[in-house]
């Protein structure tokens, strides 16, 4: 028996198969999803003969990968249902906040939704749930209020780390600041703001000092 249809399993009523998970923390408002141990048996029970999942490793043959400054986690899942195989990226993250300096558990987690997730974008199987997540991330003010608290702490910490790093290259904070074009007081202000956009192009600013230096 072949598995069913896209549409079939899109439609397919997973009221008696979901868990809840809060939000965020200390949070009522929770969101339904489908474990991977659930996602695995309704596959079989739609027609899937054989499911198997893994992950890919980075260059050092570790399950987790990094961006260029060893943040923003995130692991790549690879699916195979009847010789099908997919993949699909997936933040290592706790419920809305980002894991900076994940353990084996989170990278277990993360796999585990990346694999739910991989079989939702292709088979159907689950896809609603992901549908009515975003909704809920993209409408409450309140997720969005800690969303933005969260993203805000991260660039901060990237502007720090940055910084520390340009400052060995450079000599001076005299010099750093008149290669930024800015002053002590205005990078002091823009740390303590709300300026989300401001950030991204200082540590772009940074990143290209640490650049040009590497380079010379």
């Amino acid at each position: 028996m072949a598995l069913k249809s896209f549409d079939e399993l899109f439609k397919l009523d997973l009221t008696d198969e979901v868990a809840k998970r809060p939000v965020k923390k200390n949070s009522n408002l929770t969101l339904d999803y489908l474990e991977w141990a659930n996602c695995i048996k309704l596959l079989h029970e739609n027609g899937a003969e054989t499911v198997k999942y893994g992950m890919n490793k980075n260059e050092n043959n570790y399950p987790c990968f990094f961006n260029h400054n060893g943040e923003a986690p995130f692991v790549s899942v690879w699916v195979e249902i009847d010789g099908e195989r997919y993949e699909e990226d997936y933040p290592v993250v706790n419920g809305i906040y980002v894991v900076n300096q994940p353990n084996q558990l989170d990278i277990n987690k993360a796999k585990q939704r990346g694999f739910v997730k991989a079989v939702a974008i292709n088979t159907g199987l689950g896809l609603g749930l992901w549908i009515k997540e975003e909704q809920v991330l993209n409408n409450d003010k309140e997720v969005q209020k800690e969303m933005n608290k969260d993203e805000g702490k991260s660039l901060n910490d990237q502007i720090t780390k940055l910084f520390a790093q340009s400052l060995q290259k450079v000599g001076t904070k005299e010099h750093l600041y008149d290669m930024l074009q800015s002053s002590k007081d205005e990078v002091s202000k823009l740390y303590r703001s709300n300026d989300h956009s401001a950030k991204k192009i200082l540590i772009g600013q940074l990143e290209v000092i640490l650049n040009d230096n590497v380079n010379e």
